[in-house]
């Protein structure tokens, strides 16, 4: 859906929020791309949101940051998730799998220094250790 593209990082995670607190009304589905709902936000009463899954910047949203604007809010994100669970889901895969795999990377890089570690002799150990404290040491002392 080109929706996503229109939509700021930002507006995307909040909207996400909304959507897993429950904060999208009832929707009704307008035409076969279009919805329309009432959604709960910061302010008492709930912002009236159509979205255009099709063409974006002809969804609309009376809340302040939207209200007489071509931008996708918060508020149109909450409501296409409400509408499209599965791209909720598949929002959040996206976002976990790269997370995964930095933590794989990282545990693997500190099996590496384990190993790397325990294959040094006595005197290379402390040759290393002297050598990072002195690093460390002028790192710090590098921004008095």
């Amino acid at each position: 859906m080109s929706f996503w593209s229109s939509a700021s990082g930002a507006s995307i995670w909040r909207g996400y929020d909304y959507f897993k607190e429950g904060k999208v009304e009832a929707y009704e589905q307008l035409a076969e791309n279009i919805f329309e709902s009432r959604i709960q936000g910061s302010a008492e009463d709930p912002y009236h949101t159509v979205i255009d899954i099709e063409h974006p910047k002809r969804s609309h949203c009376d809340c302040p940051f939207a209200k007489d604007r071509r931008v996708v809010c918060k508020h149109m994100v909450a409501l296409c998730f409400t509408a499209f669970p599965s791209e909720a889901d598949a929002f959040l895969r996206e976002v976990k799998e790269p997370k995964k795999e930095e933590e794989r990377r990282q545990q693997e890089h500190y099996k590496e220094l384990e190993r790397y570690v325990k294959s040094l002799k006595k005197d290379e150990l402390q040759k290393q250790l002297y050598n990072a404290l002195l690093e460390l040491e002028e790192r710090n002392n590098r921004y008095w």
